[in-house]
């Protein structure tokens, strides 16, 4: 879906979500087509140490990186995706 919409091998792509059913098997095929495939423990594991008791400051970790993001793209209807597609539409400077 993300290269049908123009998204090339150079886009940034930041994955705010817990544990993936089928483990990282599942996202191999994405990792492949877009190499830079990131999420909050891949850049900031030693960092996070402090955060891992607390799974809501975690969320919230998640949150500010998808809010600021230049797009945003859900793969469900969950709380947090209505917020944040709620937030940057409401701000109107980045679209969802």
């Amino acid at each position: 879906m993300l290269r049908a919409l123009g998204f090339d091998n150079d886009t940034y792509i930041f994955g705010a979500f817990g544990e993936i059913y089928g483990g990282e098997e599942t996202l191999q095929p994405l990792k492949e087509l877009f190499p830079n495939f990131y999420t909050k423990e891949t850049l900031a594991n030693q960092e996070l140490q402090p955060f891992l008791p607390f799974s809501s400051r975690l969320a919230a970790i998640d949150y500010i990186v998808c809010e600021e993001s230049d797009v945003f793209v859900t793969n469900n209807n969950g709380n947090m995706a209505k917020i944040i597609a709620g937030q940057r539409c409401s701000v109107q400077l980045k679209y969802s």
